[in-house]
């Protein structure tokens, strides 16, 4: 039998995957607190013990949008099966997916989130605390694929990094501008301004294929 605590967990995720549902298929804006708790199957009484405003629960929604996309990221940064090469550019598609499948509404409710826009840096906060981890993952894979120039340092990668996520966090750029533009953006990923693709040498089994 479940504890009243296990009940409470339950139920906020409830009103989460609620809000989440609702904010991205009708927008941030037109979506009524009263639609979420319906949506969750509780009183707005009961909504707002977890959640103190409908400006909170998008808060924790867009929260937890991050650490989704952090673990889903993470997972295909370590499968062997898939190059380098592959890996990123499912990043970027994967993105366009994600952008494409929410209300403009929301969309834009997001980029205000991570400008700080709304009197909170929580969500900047939640990308940053999960930053560091996931792409020193994703640096290592890409130099042990010889697709990174051993002269170009992590500081230097990072801050790269950084550049590219910040412009995304805070231009209006449309999921169907941003597809059209992928193969491009990719090839400035991996190459810069000038110069053509180097091939990558093949990357090294790790310990557990080799077993």
């Amino acid at each position: 039998m479940a504890t009243n605590q296990e009940r409470k967990q339950r139920q906020r995720q409830s009103i989460l995957a609620a809000g989440m549902k609702l904010f991205m298929r009708d927008g941030y804006k037109p979506t009524h607190i009263k639609a979420v708790a319906a949506e969750a199957g509780v009183s707005q009484v009961t909504l707002y013990k977890y959640f103190d405003s409908k400006l909170e629960l998008g808060h924790q929604v867009v929260i937890d949008l991050i650490n989704q996309g952090y673990a889903s990221f993470r997972e295909t940064v370590d499968n062997q099966q898939m190059s380098f090469t592959e890996v990123v550019k499912w990043m970027m598609t994967t993105k366009v997916a994600m952008s494409d499948g929410l209300n403009p509404d929301f969309y834009s409710f997001v980029i205000d989130e991570m400008q700080g826009n709304l009197g909170s840096h929580a969500v900047k906060d939640a990308y940053e605390a999960g930053k560091k981890e996931f792409w020193d993952a994703m640096v290592a894979r890409g130099r042990a694929a010889g697709s990174i120039n051993p002269e170009i340092s992590n500081e230097a990668l990072m801050l790269f990094l950084d550049m590219y996520v910040d412009f995304f966090s805070r231009a209006k750029v449309g999921p169907d501008e941003y597809q059209h533009l992928v193969d491009q953006l990719m090839h400035l990923f991996f190459y810069g301004l000038v110069g053509g693709p180097v091939p990558p040498k093949p990357e090294q089994p790790s310990k557990e294929d080799q077993a």
